[in-house]
């Protein structure tokens, strides 16, 4: 049976959840179909491809989580998001889906890369689950969103510590584990922003 990420955060003692699982866990699932390597040309199926493979490592992201953490800053600088903007909206995703975009709901209605609900305002169920619009509503620029995003709860976020401000947004009932992922968030933004350029569409 397979066990969702939600439920093993859950079932994990807190402070010890949200870092990186060890490499033969993430292997141990067979990865989806995915390209051959990352592209700017962000097509309708990558925006809503299901992607349900589970674990994080920094060190051993696969395609998918490559080619989502790019888009993740495509974005970011698209919206003229700083350096910092974007890596509490990296540490975000790392947290809620282990930068997958989620298909089934895992939690609840949950779903998508931020496990944005339905329920409370985030957008439709397809909407959560396509990642230019959950990534615009995480960041308050979405229209189809009700709920408030990163620049209505903290619109000052550059003064405020990643999880602080991911927390502000997200309302998580563990807000400790969007700080735990702000080192591995900077280290991704580090790694891609200078490849990836932005993504306005």
């Amino acid at each position: 049976m397979t066990v969702s990420r939600r439920h093993l955060l859950r079932a994990a003692p807190l402070g010890l959840a949200a870092v990186s699982v060890p490499t033969f866990a993430a292997t141990a699932i067979a990865a989806p179909s995915a390209p051959a390597e990352a592209s700017d040309e962000w097509t309708e199926e990558f925006l809503t491809r299901a992607e349900n493979r589970e674990f994080f490592a920094l060190d051993d992201m696969d395609d998918w989580q490559t080619d989502n953490a790019r888009f993740v800053i495509a974005v970011c600088k698209g919206h003229g998001i700083s350096a910092h903007g974007a890596q509490i909206v990296l540490a975000t995703a790392i947290v809620e889906a282990w930068l997958y975009n989620y298909e089934p709901a895992v939690d609840l209605d949950s779903g998508g890369m931020f496990q944005q609900r339905p329920s409370m305002g985030w957008g439709t169920a397809e909407q959560v689950r396509h990642k230019k619009r959950a990534i615009d509503a995480f960041l308050g620029l979405g229209d189809h969103s009700e709920a408030p995003g990163l620049l209505d709860v903290a619109p000052d976020y550059e003064s405020w510590d990643v999880g602080s401000a991911a927390q502000a947004v997200q309302a998580s009932a563990f807000p400790e584990r969007y700080q735990e992922q702000a080192e591995a968030a900077a280290a991704i933004w580090d790694r891609y922003q200078a490849e990836v350029d932005p993504y306005t569409d």
